[in-house]
């Protein structure tokens, strides 16, 4: 069982987007093997993008119920309840498969207080930790999509989770943020949570006919080349996927090169993770 945060604390470098195609990806790989577990997304943004798309995203209604839900994830959360079988549900993705990625039901009302609500609590960065305790083994991944900040909210994944994920749009000052994101997660294992590991780099948004980008992939393969993960590059599939409500294996061709893109990705995670 692995829980996989993926962060950066700028927003627009695909966060959501990839989280919900990892989430995808791992439950079409885990629906493959006898008695296996499925995976659990959750959103600890309070835009709920992850949640929206994995339940229809924009053209479709079906988002509605989960996330004004009045025994929420937000809620439990912050009162300090653990998680229970009565918040999650299945979502709609992969679309393709008969085994859904879960998610908790939520409450956008809920999800905008819910950094401060944490901070009143005793061991505030540690609350998500426990609130997972109970259910993290009944999971093969667990997947956390977190919002572009470096507070609370990313801190309490940080704790719980095993492994961390680097989405990032490789432009002019990402080099300097991803300096600052590794540090964080430094902090994070010397202080709360020694076994983290940095699972890997993901430039994202990336396109090759941009000089920047190139020059700073080049910096990034020598700086961190052993932590660079398969590109996810900006296209248009990608968004009409995620638009639609859709991961990408279920909404495009397997030949087409949004789907070998996040399958790479997703292949990756699992050689990293010994899947």
């Amino acid at each position: 069982m692995a829980i996989i945060s993926l962060i950066n604390r700028k927003g627009g470098v695909g966060k959501s987007t990839i989280s919900v195609n990892l989430a995808a990806g791992l439950a079409t790989y885990e629906s493959r093997k006898p008695g296996s577990k499925p995976v659990l997304l959750i959103d600890m943004d309070d835009q709920l993008s992850a949640t929206i798309t994995a339940m229809g995203g924009g053209f479709d209604d079906k988002f509605v119920p989960i996330i004004t839900a009045e025994t929420n994830y937000a809620k439990s959360l912050a009162n300090g309840y653990s998680a229970s079988e009565s918040l999650i549900v299945d979502s709609l993705l992969p679309r393709d498969r008969r085994e859904k990625v879960k998610i908790f039901r939520t409450n956008k009302a809920h999800m905008d207080g819910l950094e401060a609500a944490l901070k009143e609590r005793e061991e505030p960065a540690f609350q998500l930790t426990y609130f997972l305790e109970p259910i993290k083994n009944d999971f093969s991944y667990i997947i956390i999509d977190n919002p572009p900040s470096a507070g609370m909210l990313p801190m309490n994944s940080l704790v719980a989770s095993t492994h961390v994920l680097i989405p990032i749009e490789p432009d002019g000052l990402s080099l300097i943020g991803l300096a600052d994101i590794l540090r964080m997660v430094e902090n994070v294992r010397k202080t709360t949570n020694p076994g983290l590991e940095v699972l890997g780099i993901i430039p994202s948004r990336f396109r090759m006919v941009r000089r920047q980008s190139r020059d700073v992939i080049d910096d990034m393969e020598r700086m961190y080349g052993h932590l660079l993960l398969p590109y996810v590059k900006d296209l248009a599939e990608i968004s009409a996927a995620t638009t639609a409500g859709y991961d990408v294996f279920s909404y495009c061709p397997e030949k087409s090169q949004a789907y070998r893109c996040l399958s790479n990705l997703v292949d990756a995670v699992l050689g990293k993770l010994g899947g």
